[in-house]
């Protein structure tokens, strides 16, 4: 062998050297997918996670517009206050003994003095 080192023109065998060869390992069968249990089991159960997610974001989407509701009716009513506070004003001031007074001379209306009755006591 040692002349063989180097050596290009020693000829050499063809057949790999023994250690070389490994025997062939057993593959493991490969899974070829879930069973029909299993896979009923899995479609179930997402069925319902999606049902439950439905179901919340339904919830969700209901209270939304119950909040958006009582927010506009909310606005109304503050609305219809300061309506309703502008109208007493004006009555009130439309209401008063003085403009009244003044309106019906300016129509030329004049004030009678009130007739006094005289009291009867037993």
């Amino acid at each position: 062998m040692r002349e063989a080192r180097g050596n290009v023109a020693v000829a050499r065998s063809l057949s790999a050297p023994a250690s070389a060869v490994r025997p062939k390992r057993e593959k493991k069968p490969l899974l070829k997918g879930f069973t029909v249990g299993e896979k009923l089991l899995y479609l179930f159960s997402i069925f319902i996670c999606v049902a439950l997610a439905i179901a919340v974001i339904s919830r969700y989407v209901a209270i939304t517009e119950l909040n958006v509701a009582v927010h506009k009716t909310e606005k109304k009513i503050e609305e219809t206050k300061k309506v309703n506070e502008n109208l007493r004003t004006k009555k009130e001031e439309l209401g008063s003994t003085e403009r009244i007074s003044k309106f019906a001379e300016s129509k030329g209306l004049k004030l009678k003095p009130p007739k006094v009755l005289p009291s009867v006591q037993p």
